[in-house]
């Protein structure tokens, strides 16, 4: 009879987690798609063309006053609900008057800022890591009289090539061009050019690893250590 009892219990309380489970899942996906049917009715106030299969998880701050290209099945998170990476804000996306932001399709990003005023180009399978931030120009101009009469200074085109991986906290500034296939360390400070297959890391960003062999460096692929 105990064991019979202990039996009904288990199956009881697998099917009450089962249910819970389900639930859950169901109010997930609710609000995931109140995130993304709000995130479209943002980029209609904004005349922006609605891309598709866009996600958006959590709130989107976005303004867009000049030209915006979007890839299939970009997904953006706002949210530590949707990624447990540290997310400190809402996604940002800023795009100044006759400026020029295209982003490639299967791209994603978690708390990140893109804030283009020129051009900035990101291209397809990027992965934009939590609180990364992409600036095409410096908010300031340098000299300070300039800054006295509220100048930006002059904005340059960022360009991020397919495959890359920004890492959490990440910055990438204005004129740089990141290679296909790089990795960009957390924290790092992107202020020059990054080639192709290739880590970077530190302040500011510099190579510490080759991801592929290339002539005269060769630390990834090392030759097998003899045994005789």
């Amino acid at each position: 009879m105990a064991n019979a009892y202990l039996y009904v219990r288990g199956k009881c309380f697998s099917g009450l987690l089962l249910l819970v489970t389900r639930i859950a899942s169901i109010l997930r996906r609710v609000e995931v798609y109140y995130w993304t049917q709000l995130a479209r009715l943002q980029f209609l106030v904004r005349g922006a063309a609605w891309p598709d299969y866009l996600v958006v998880k959590g709130p989107l701050g976005f303004a867009c006053y000049g030209t915006l290209e979007i890839g299939r099945n970009v997904t953006i998170v706002s949210k530590n609900r949707f990624n447990r990476a540290g997310v400190n804000h809402h996604t940002q996306i800023v795009i100044g008057s006759d400026a020029n932001l295209k982003i490639g399709s299967n791209t994603g990003m978690t708390g990140a800022v893109i804030y283009c005023l020129h051009h900035i180009e990101i291209g397809s399978n990027v992965l934009i890591g939590a609180n990364a931030r992409i600036w095409d120009t410096d908010h300031h101009a340098l000299d300070y009289m300039e800054r006295r009469l509220g100048s930006k200074g002059d904005p340059a085109p960022v360009i991020i090539e397919d495959d890359v991986w920004l890492g959490a906290d990440s910055v990438v500034l204005k004129g740089v061009r990141i290679g296909a296939r790089s990795v960009v360390a957390a924290r790092a400070v992107v202020t020059k050019n990054v080639p192709s297959d290739v880590i970077v890391a530190g302040v500011p960003a510099k190579i510490i690893r080759h991801l592929r062999p290339i002539d005269g460096f060769n630390d990834e692929f090392p030759k097998p250590i003899s045994m005789r």
